[in-house]
């Protein structure tokens, strides 16, 4: 630590310290976005809609704490790429985004309120 600021730290060098440090991204770009994603949900958006209905609500916010955090690292646009390898992703983002336009995005839309809060109040 010099001066009151401490260093940053270099983004993880393997695969398996990309999921040490990341846990929960690991779990959603692995489970959600394996080679089977596109047959299971159609497309990315549905997928993560998928994981937010289904996921606790506080892994939830940890997955997008750890996702602001990744994107801290500004690795670069191929050390996003390898980032995302690395967590798990076996799909490409959507063909108009980068990587890091595409975790933002997603960390964004998991971020939103949801709409379900309160008692249900059907009969």
């Amino acid at each position: 630590m010099d001066e009151g600021r401490s260093r940053p730290r270099p983004p993880p060098p393997t695969h398996w310290e990309w999921n040490a440090r990341f846990p929960e991204p690991g779990q959603f770009l692995g489970g959600w976005f394996s080679q089977d994603m596109p047959d299971e949900f159609g497309h990315h958006d549905a997928a993560v809609d998928d994981y937010r209905a289904t996921a606790d609500p506080h892994l939830v916010a940890r997955l997008v704490g750890e996702v602001h955090e990744l994107l801290a690292l500004q690795p670069g646009a191929p050390g996003y790429a390898l980032a995302v390898a690395g967590l798990g992703t076996e799909v490409d983002p959507p063909a108009s985004l980068t990587p890091s336009g595409w975790l933002t995005l997603t960390a964004a839309r998991l971020a939103a309120p949801r709409a379900d809060h309160g008692p249900d109040r059907t009969p």
